[in-house]
């Protein structure tokens, strides 16, 4: 009854009142985002392949080209992109909407392994089902304690094959957009004095360290009812192994990689800076999809 008798005595004050009420709801319903038709994304696929050293001309030439010939003929295949870069190239495939993607996974992967061949050191493609052009719906910022001497950089191996194994599992998860930090890798350092006192060269040095850091299957050997499969392990587990190479012998004089050069493990060249607050950090963008494939 209240309100009644203030409508009825004040009605001046309730006019203003739904006048207001009135304006701003259509101010509001002039200005809100609507949209007649849902969004619809095109199934893309990225097919990433790294050949480190190589220029975008020998990635385009020796590795794009030859993927392009299996993969144009893939059902479902509107628009297929490519890109070269020093030593990455990649090829963003478009499909239709009604293709399944885990579908259209099954056939490129089928598709790339009918490449004849590849240029030595060149790293299995990736298949990315997010696209190259998707972007990351959560990230994650990375930093050093403030009692840690170390750089926050130095910890993308060790973020690579302990952390990341971990989000692999997750049901949603597709791929990481990682920026800042460096690599660990082993580094040898050769003194020139020494390797032209003994008369070896660069060439002859870099091929005896590819040719040695390989494991050899050398078939299988039947024993009465059981195969056994022979291996021949000879790839590198640690520094010492490296520096114990023989380079020459020739029986009054055995030359091995310590007398040339000094192996360590250390870090690849800082090539980017990533910086968060004014501090050093990694920064990992988490892409979603349905998961990513390596042939």
């Amino acid at each position: 009854m209240d309100s009644i008798r203030f409508s009825i005595e004040k009605p001046v004050t309730i006019i203003v009142g739904i006048i207001f009420v009135v304006l701003f709801g259509v101010i509001s319903l002039l200005t809100m985002t609507y949209q007649l038709s849902p969004t619809i994304t095109e199934p893309e696929i990225t097919v990433t392949t790294t050949w480190v050293g190589a220029t975008p001309y020998n990635i385009e030439r020796e590795i794009i080209e030859e993927q392009e010939k299996v993969l144009k003929g893939i059902p479902g295949l509107v628009e297929m992109e490519s890109e070269s870069f020093d030593g990455m190239g990649s090829i963003t495939l478009k499909f239709t909407i009604e293709t399944r993607i885990d579908d259209a996974l099954l056939r490129v992967s089928n598709k790339l392994n009918e490449v004849p061949e590849y240029p030595e050191n060149v790293d299995k493609p990736i298949i990315n089902p997010t696209g190259s052009a998707a972007s990351p719906v959560i990230w994650i910022i990375l930093h050093a304690t403030e009692d840690n001497p170390r750089s926050i950089y130095s910890y993308r191996t060790y973020f690579e094959d302990e952390v990341r194994q971990y989000l692999d599992r997750v049901k949603g998860f597709a791929d990481l957009a990682i920026h800042g930090g460096t690599d660990k890798e082993m580094h040898i350092i050769i003194n020139p004095q020494k390797m032209a006192a003994y008369g070896v060269t660069i060439t002859e040095l870099v091929s005896l360290l590819k040719a040695e850091n390989v494991n050899i299957s050398s078939g299988i050997m039947g024993i009465e009812r059981r195969d056994y499969r022979i291996r021949t392990i000879g790839e590198f587990n640690s520094a010492k192994e490296i520096e114990n190479i023989i380079i020459k012998s020739d029986g009054q004089q055995r030359i091995v990689l310590s007398d040339l050069a000094k192996v360590s493990f250390g870090y690849e060249k800082l090539s980017n800076v990533m910086l968060h607050n004014g501090e050093e950090a990694i920064a990992i963008g988490v892409k979603p999809g349905i998961g990513r494939k390596r042939t």
